[in-house]
């Protein structure tokens, strides 16, 4: 499984120097089960074919870049018209916010289902580090 990353507004590319998705994932696959703070995560999909899904799920803990953390984020969406989406991409570094906390952007396509792709943005919740 594997969803197209769009664009990042906040980051600015795709992946930490360039990178993509086949280059960059092998360097971060191991600090996915690591310890620290996850960000839930939830929303509606774009309306494709009449229809939207829900996301609902909690990304990963905190994975290390040199532009600071960014977090997995992956599963499933809600079943609705007959089918299902997946989707599996990284947020954006972290967006800093009052109080000491701080957000992740994300931007990306679901999988390909009943002739149709999603698009999911958004912030995570908001958590502390």
């Amino acid at each position: 499984m594997q969803s197209e990353f769009l664009y990042d507004p906040y980051y600015g590319m795709s992946y930490p120097d360039g990178m993509d998705y086949q280059q960059w994932n092998p360097m971060v696959e191991q600090q996915r089960e690591g310890e620290g703070h996850t960000h839930g995560h939830g929303g509606a999909t774009t309306c494709q074919d009449g229809h939207v899904h829900l996301h609902p799920g909690v990304t990963s803990t905190p994975i290390e870049t040199e532009q600071g953390h960014v977090h997995w984020m992956a599963g499933n969406t809600t079943f609705d018209d007959g089918h299902i989406h997946q989707y599996e991409t990284y947020t954006s570094i972290p967006i800093p916010l009052p109080g000491g906390y701080h957000t992740h952007y994300v931007e990306i396509r679901t999988t390909e289902d009943d002739g149709h792709v999603h698009i999911i943005r958004g912030f995570t919740e908001p958590s502390q580090s």
